[in-house]
């Protein structure tokens, strides 16, 4: 393993910040202590990257163009080299990553995995040619992927449960939290007889964090669980959703949807949420009509960028034996797929669906 800056810290018995301004020569450092500090950190065989170096003299002399600021490498994995744009969720993550990482005075840009048909190996190669030494790895498209990218050169954090091996420090939302949110509001709001729908795939991704909650809180909070779960191996099938309601009666469904998802379910004769409220595990937006979980992946991707700037400047690279994921809570969005609070609903009639 690389030496980093927390390891000369603690031979110097100093904070890693301070261990940071000696190595960079701040002169509000005492001579003696930075020169201390530069002797530990030479005879450890430390050295500050140049990367870095490059990044502070910038900040020093309030430098603020993009073309000078220092690359970090938004690495995606999908089919095709943008289809990771399709969906809300993984545009706002990128976007409050890119935000957040400018912020800090680097520059996020995104690497397809794919292109050309390169191997990870040549991958690897091109990103170090270019000065790139941190990788944020966006969610991948299929459970249990595995890449073998040169990691020892990389500083990484990955977003999202989805990458198989190795496995890295991450970011998520807390689904377990999410579904237990989701299932008080709907039982705050009368439901009784609650339905889950979900996808096998997506089920796994999450190690099952959303059936266990699932579970638990229709037990505490004293829901009706008769209702047999939807499951299905592919994301959406809106003709079958449509008849295991009707056939099974569920006053609430809990399931990943989409707002033009919940249009083709009205377009099929259901009334939402006159005859079925519909609660979605992954609300794109606030103030979208569907209700359910804001998952703020502006939020996570800014988390993440932040992790990984403070591993880049401590030169922390390679596979972590103690991989650590950092969860996020989600938040109700009210919408317009369940019914109203009485408070709320004193006010006035339900809205149509949008």
């Amino acid at each position: 393993m690389p030496i980093t800056m927390k390891d000369v810290a603690a031979r110097a018995k100093t904070s890693v910040a301070t261990v940071s301004k000696c190595l960079r020569g701040v002169p509000t450092i005492p001579a003696s202590t930075r020169e201390r500090v530069n002797r530990i950190a030479q005879q450890m065989g430390y050295r500050l990257h140049p990367y870095i170096s490059a990044l502070m003299r910038n900040r020093r002399k309030r430098r603020a163009a993009v073309a000078q600021a220092p690359t970090l490498a938004y690495v995606t994995a999908f089919p095709t080299e943008n289809g990771w744009q399709r969906e809300m969720f993984f545009r706002s993550l990128y976007a409050g990553a890119r935000h957040r990482a400018e912020a800090r005075g680097y520059v996020l840009q995104p690497f397809w995995l794919y292109r050309d048909d390169m191997t990870n190996e040549r991958f690897s190669e091109i990103l170090w040619a270019r000065g790139i030494r941190g990788m944020l790895l966006s969610p991948f498209p299929r459970l249990g992927m595995e890449i073998h990218l040169q990691w020892e050169h990389f500083s990484v954090v990955a977003h999202g449960l989805s990458l198989a091996h190795p496995v890295f420090h991450r970011t998520s939302n807390d689904h377990y939290q999410s579904m237990m949110l989701v299932m008080a509001e709907c039982r705050r709001r009368g439901y009784t007889r609650p339905g889950f729908a979900l996808d096998v795939p997506t089920g796994e991704r999450l190690e099952f964090r959303w059936e266990a909650a699932y579970r638990v809180s229709g037990e505490k909070l004293g829901f009706k669980m008769s209702v047999p779960p939807l499951m299905t191996s592919t994301r959406w099938e809106p003709e079958r959703m449509c008849k295991w309601i009707k056939r099974e009666k569920p006053d609430v469904v809990i399931t990943l949807m989409l707002e033009d998802q919940v249009r083709e379910l009205t377009k099929r004769g259901l009334r939402i949420p006159e005859d079925v409220g519909l609660a979605s595990l992954s609300v794109s937006q606030p103030g979208s009509p569907l209700s359910g979980v804001l998952q703020n992946p502006s939020a996570m991707g800014a988390v993440a960028v932040e992790q990984l700037i403070n591993m880049v400047e401590r030169n922390e690279t390679g596979v972590p034996e103690d991989p650590i994921t950092l969860t996020l809570s989600g938040r109700w969005n009210p919408g317009r797929t369940v019914r109203k609070l009485a408070a709320e609903a004193s006010e006035g009639g339900l809205p149509a669906p949008g």
